[in-house]
């Protein structure tokens, strides 16, 4: 905007002020619904409530279908009342993380549509509660002498080989590790970590199980984990698995057939640059403008007052 301005010698408030001629919001009423959705949210303006934004997409064609003001489930109730229940029953798949409002938003919104977990979240929360449990073993060695903070030193520099995959370490070149004063693969370090703690071992053998699963999509493999007892591990992990359970329907479906979140979490990075490039806006209407007219579909028609 600014360099349009400047090419133009006006301000940059004239040519948002231009471009709002030329604008004409979408019709939704006319607007029909694709057979698969992706909804996520993402950090917006501080006059929204609790500053987050709800975005879609359409699934199968990669298109940003709309961006609304507020992620709170009443406020996105209003918006998709908006379409025909002929409308809204033509939808049947929707991609999402664990927000709970999402559900409810599903179960009563959009009667023949299922829900599709996000994979990406999926190894997120599995994810971070091995990290959570890393960095409490980590520091039970602290302040136990040299030879335990040393462990202590190398669990926290090596810490991104622990949440690597297990299938993508390197198990043939061998690189100089100046903490353990050797050569050594990404294997070899991966498993002098492991043997400083026994629980933090199981911890790891947990995590990557359910990687693996996810990464194969391996269904019933993973519901073979679900079921197993974990009596070594933290209470957290129980939780865990205690979330995987309540959406059993919903893994399913992310394992098994083809739809993710990865092209909308694309796309919200890409606003993350343009509000940083723009050093943040006031305004969530000139902020919506500006992301339609970045990465959207938005029309700018004929200004019909001319």
């Amino acid at each position: 905007m600014s360099e349009i301005a400047r090419q133009k010698k006006v301000s940059v408030s004239s040519v948002y002020r231009i471009l709002k001629q030329f604008y004409e919001p979408k019709k939704i009423n006319q607007l029909t619904l694709p057979e698969v959705l992706c909804f996520d949210e993402f950090k917006s303006v501080k006059q929204v409530a609790a500053s987050m934004s709800f975005i879609m997409m359409d699934g199968q064609t990669k298109q940003l279908i709309d961006v609304i003001e507020n992620r709170q489930l009443p406020f996105l109730e209003r918006y998709f009342l908006r379409f025909p229940l002929s409308v809204r029953k033509t939808v049947k798949y929707i991609v999402c993380d664990m927000y709970t409002p999402y559900f409810s938003l599903v179960k009563k919104l959009f009667p023949t549509a299922q829900i599709i977990l996000d994979r990406f979240h999926i190894v997120q929360l599995i994810g971070r509660t091995f990290l959570k449990h890393r960095i409490q073993r980590m520091n039970t060695f602290l302040h136990h002498g040299n030879i335990e903070e040393k462990k202590y030193r190398h669990l926290k520099k090596y810490w991104k080989l622990l949440q690597k995959s297990q299938s993508k370490l390197d198990f043939e070149k061998r690189l100089w590790r100046s903490s353990f004063r050797t050569y050594l693969t990404e294997t070899e370090v991966v498993d002098r970590l492991l043997a400083y703690d026994s629980e933090l071992n199981t911890g790891y053998t947990f995590y990557q199980d359910f990687l693996y699963a996810i990464e194969t999509r391996d269904y019933v493999g993973f519901l073979s984990l679900l079921s197993e007892e974990y009596p070594m591990l933290p209470a957290y992990y129980q939780t865990v698995i205690s979330t995987f359970k309540k959406v059993q329907n919903e893994l399913k479906n992310a394992l098994e057939l083809p739809y993710s979140n990865g092209p909308l979490e694309c796309l919200n990075n890409h606003i993350k640059v343009l509000k940083r490039n723009t050093c943040g806006f006031r305004n969530f209407y000139n902020f919506k403008l500006r992301i339609t007219l970045c990465f959207g579909t938005v029309l700018f028609q004929p200004n019909k007052k001319t």
